[in-house]
């Protein structure tokens, strides 16, 4: 008796395993196939985005509401945003750019491109363009110039726009006795020198972050000196930065300095503060690339948006470059991972069309952008006055290089870097351009 007992006690217990591992293996299978079927329901598709137009300008609203509309348009692509201000957004895309883990999408400068190129980065936009004509052929000409390497196109052009304008007062150019704009280099220094008797500061800048100064002023005024030729020639190992039309161009900036032109702190504010200047009037002139048609829109207030007239820098004697010329192009790009494809890859192209449209071109016109997309259409009056000048300004300028687009980020630094210390007084020119000259050849 007692060992049928343990039989049975024995092959109850064999059956409640089997049964609970029947359940378990029933649980699992029923769990596998809701993952399964979760999965190919929820076709979400997910693209990290990195990007810098984060304040409350009207073109950066427009991007976030055209971002905010795509994602309507497109509940299955989650885009997922790494967006930061500009400055710390090319910091942080160098470093990404070195250890390879860059963002799925994201808005990159020809600098930037000139590093991820040869890693394998970015991918090329050839095959898309093609398959779109419309697309492809809506755009400005040369707006792909900067992005293009060989016959392969790595960004889409976000804009086209000149980064040298100078904005003046005319109403404290005339209170001070300057009746119009300098047309030769020696009545500006002059005009400089009557603000500085005045009490006005001749031209505010914020040059903190090393680029300001750089890129739009300098870039210009160099150009004013060596011409486009000896730039194109130095790009090609032909010419040199210890050349003496690049060392004469570094020193007008130091006379400049040395003659105040700029505000004392000029290294220790940033544009921002140095626009607060100008809009309380202490300050003459501000020189800032064309975006600044839009944030002074929308930040001056009237009497100053009234009085703001758009100038370039004048001719300097024995200068090689156009009068007319200013540093200007594309800029910065729509660029992509080189690893995406498939079903990602379209997600990132269908988004990077909706924000380099002739629709969002329109947009960008009615709110004083620059695009870089041909529009034929839009509303006139809403455009701001100053809008309305920049594109009537700007229709006889012919555009150079721009050094922080053309220049591996090595070298920028090293000339953007060098005049921060040149305007602090604690480098001369010639010590300067054999500075940079020695990065350069570190680069060979």
């Amino acid at each position: 008796m007692g060992n049928k007992r343990k039989v049975s006690y024995a092959v109850v217990s064999i059956m409640l395993v089997v049964l609970l591992v029947l359940s378990g293996c029933s649980s699992d299978t029923k769990d596998v196939g809701k993952s399964a079927n979760a999965d190919k329901n929820s076709s979400k598709i997910k693209l990290m985005f990195g990007h810098f137009w984060v304040d409350d300008t009207a073109s950066n609203k427009l991007f976030r509401q055209t971002l905010a509309d795509f994602r309507k348009e497109n509940p299955n692509i989650e885009v997922e945003e790494q967006a930061i201000p500009h400055d710390p957004y090319r910091v942080k895309m160098t470093t990404l750019g070195a250890s390879g883990e860059l963002p799925d999408l994201f808005v990159a400068n020809g600098s930037m491109l000139i590093d991820y190129i040869p890693k394998g980065l970015v991918g090329t936009f050839n095959d898309t363009l093609e398959a779109d004509s419309n697309w492809k052929n809506g755009f400005l000409p040369n707006s792909f110039d900067e992005f293009t390497e060989g016959s392969k196109i790595y960004g889409v052009p976000t804009a086209m726009f000149t980064v040298h304008l100078i904005y003046y007062n005319k109403d404290i150019f005339d209170k001070v006795g300057i009746k119009s704009f300098p047309k030769t280099w020696d009545e500006y220094l002059a005009a400089i020198e009557t603000l500085k008797q005045n009490k006005y500061i001749p031209i505010a800048m914020g040059n903190k972050s090393n680029v300001p100064v750089g890129s739009t002023l300098f870039g210009t005024l160099a150009d004013r000196i060596t011409g486009t030729d000896w730039f194109k020639a130095q790009k090609e190992g032909k010419a040199k930065f210890t050349d003496p039309e690049f060392i004469q161009a570094l020193t007008v900036l130091d006379d400049l300095n040395k003659k105040g032109a700029f505000n004392p702190d000029i290294n220790s504010i940033d544009q921002d503060q140095a626009h607060t200047l100008y809009y309380n009037k202490q300050a003459a002139m501000i020189v800032d690339g064309a975006w600044a048609v839009g944030s002074l829109s929308e930040q001056a207030p009237e009497d100053v948006k009234k009085s703001t007239v758009l100038a370039v820098l004048p001719q300097i004697p024995g200068g090689k470059g156009s009068p007319t010329a200013v540093a200007g192009g594309s800029g910065w790009s729509f660029a992509y991972n080189a690893k995406l494809d498939g079903a990602k890859k379209e997600a990132a192209m269908k988004l990077i069309k909706k924000l380099s449209d002739e629709s969002y071109g329109k947009q960008q016109v009615e709110i004083n952008d620059q695009p870089a997309v041909k529009v034929s259409n839009y509303d006139k009056s809403k455009l701001s006055p100053l809008g309305q000048q920049y594109r009537e300004f700007i229709s006889d300028k012919t555009f150079t290089p721009i050094y922080d687009i053309q220049l591996a980020p090595a070298l920028v630094e090293a000339i953007y870097k060098g005049i921060q210390d040149l305007l602090a007084g604690a480098v001369k020119p010639e010590v300067l351009a054999k500075k940079i000259q020695t990065v350069r050849d570190s680069m060979k």
